[in-house]
């Protein structure tokens, strides 16, 4: 797999805590950096997260995964599909489409219900955070 630098600049308490982790888990502040935004958009390493491995992830990075959503245009698109669903107005690769997308948003309520079933099981009171949207 090929690599990108950037540049990134955080506020002093961002990389406290990023210092935090690292040091917490004993890994260098890029992997923890590199795992967060990898979590953030659904693979780590390349590979799949797995819901039987989210207990080896930080509390950061189950919420994050908690909060995470469908992004703009796969979300569109699924909304789109429906409706012409509902209309009877799908092909056969519509329908394919929309199937893949129901098994992605399939995929991360599950790994979301997983997530937060492991904050709770740290101590996390998950209902007040989801509330306060924390």
């Amino acid at each position: 797999m090929s690599r990108q630098s950037i540049v990134l600049e955080l506020p002093d308490e961002l990389y406290d805590r990023v210092r935090e982790i690292a040091a917490a888990h004993q890994i260098d502040i890029e992997s923890v950096l590199l795992d967060s935004i990898a979590l953030m958009f659904g693979e780590l390493e390349g590979k799949a997260i797995e819901p039987g491995n989210l207990n080896t992830y930080t509390d950061e990075q189950l919420w994050a995964l908690v909060h995470r959503h469908l992004a703009y245009p796969q979300d569109a698109r699924l909304r789109e599909l429906s409706l012409r669903a509902q209309e009877g107005a799908l092909g056969e690769n519509e329908r394919e489409e929309m199937t893949r997308l129901v098994a992605q948003v399939d995929r991360y309520v599950l790994l979301r219900s997983q997530a937060l079933l492991l904050l709770k099981q740290r101590g996390y009171d998950v209902e007040q955070r989801l509330r306060l949207g924390a």
